[in-house]
This record gives structure tokens, sequence and C-alpha cells, in this order.
């Protein structure tokens, strides 16, 4: 399975296995999308665990499928966002724990929960400006200061973890892959022995203090997307 899921205790795993650079295709969203709103109804999960496998954490959505068939677009990005609101909106805290490429759509799921745990080697970025792409400010925002973020959408370019971990976008940064997940596994420990009640109504009432409307945001980036190659 690409999107696999376990439970150690109170403590959720899912991983990303999508090989070769673990973009996600539009089934696999959805089927993200699933695992974390049942995780998120389960009374024995106190926090949930994201790790990858491969050389990077998630090289965005796997735009193969949608290649010769632009009607199929709207379904990859409406399972895309249905995932990222998942793991935002999700009852319990969600651990990123990223090495290596973070791109695009991969990097709305760090962006979308609640901690971010790096290796030294991770890197952030949004190269769809260079594919006809409008598609992560409405996120970004959430880890990096306008400016930051315009400057990332606009040229492509990527930042480096300890560019994120300046901008206060990522929790630690860890020498090693091994290391980066010992230490997401140590925090998880950490909020598993809380009262997952208090953890819930706390997770809820951040949320509210969130101004941004990340939703009217991406529904923008997915109409301008829609419309690049039309007169």
């Amino acid at each position: 399975m690409p999107i696999k899921q376990s439970k150690e205790g109170r403590i959720a795993t899912i991983n990303i296995d999508c090989p070769p650079v673990n973009a996600i295709d539009s089934n696999n969203w959805l089927n993200l999308f699933h695992i974390i709103n049942d995780l998120s109804e389960d009374k024995s999960v106190n926090v949930i665990v994201i790790t990858a496998s491969g050389k990077g954490f998630c090289g965005g959505a796997d735009k193969s499928e949608t290649r010769d068939q632009i009607e199929s677009i709207p379904i990859l990005m409406d399972h895309l966002w249905k995932a990222a609101r998942a793991i935002h909106m999700c009852n319990v805290p969600v651990i990123s724990a990223c090495h290596g490429y973070v791109l695009g759509a991969g990097a709305f799921i760090p962006a979308s929960g609640d901690f971010i745990l790096a290796s030294k080697d991770a890197y952030f970025g949004f190269p769809g400006i260079n594919f006809k792409v409008v598609v992560g400010g409405a996120h970004m925002t959430r880890l990096f200061p306008l400016n930051v973020v315009r400057r990332m959408i606009l040229t492509g370019e990527s930042l480096s973890a300890d560019e994120a971990f300046k901008y206060g976008a990522i929790n630690s940064i860890h020498d090693t892959k091994k290391d980066l997940y010992k230490e997401a596994f140590k925090l998880a420990e950490i909020i598993a022995n809380k009262d997952r009640k208090s953890l819930v109504l706390a997770k809820k009432s951040l949320n509210s203090t969130e101004t941004n409307d990340i939703e009217s945001g991406f529904k923008s980036e997915q109409l301008l997307t829609m419309n690049i190659d039309k007169d």
C-alpha cells in the first residue's frame, strides 16, 4: 500500500511509500483523507506521526494522471484539499517528520499539521510556477512570512531546513533520518501521555485562533490553475 498506517499504544503512524519520488496520485490523496479521518475519530489515538520511505518526504501530487486528461485536475485538487483539511482539522495533533524534498502539494502535509521536524537535508519548495501550476500560497502562509511565500511561489525557489527553522516554520532539525524519527516519536510519546479530551479541545482552540482563510485561498489557486492556458 502506498499509504500505510500502524498503531503502537496511543501513537498512530502513517508512512508515505509511493516510489520513485513519493508523488501522491488522486486515489491516494483520498486514501490519506480517509485514514486521517478514521484516526481522528479513534478514541485510542492521541497523536499521529507522518513519515515517508525513500529519499524524500513527498514530491507533491502525481500529475501523470492529469497530463492528458485536464478534466481530471479538479478531482485531484479536491482529493488533495480533503487530505490537507483532514490533517488540519484532525482531532489530535499531527507531527510531520520530513527528510529530503518536501515539494509542491507534498508541503501541504506538514503545513496543515501541528509540528514539523526535519532532517538537515530537507528542503521545502513550490516549483509549480515552472509547470503552469498556481498552488501553495494559501497553505505556506501558515509557515512563512508573506514576502517569503511570494518569493517561493513566484520564483519556484526552495528553502533549506535551516532557512525554514530561521522563520519558525519547523520545530527542530536533526542530523540524520534516524535521529529525526527518534525525536519525532519522543515528541509523540509526550503527547500520547496527555488526556485525549484535553488535546482535542486544545487543538480546536488553537485552530480557531488562526485568521487565514486557507480554504478560500486554495479554491482561488485551483481556479487560476484551471484557467492558466485559456486566453
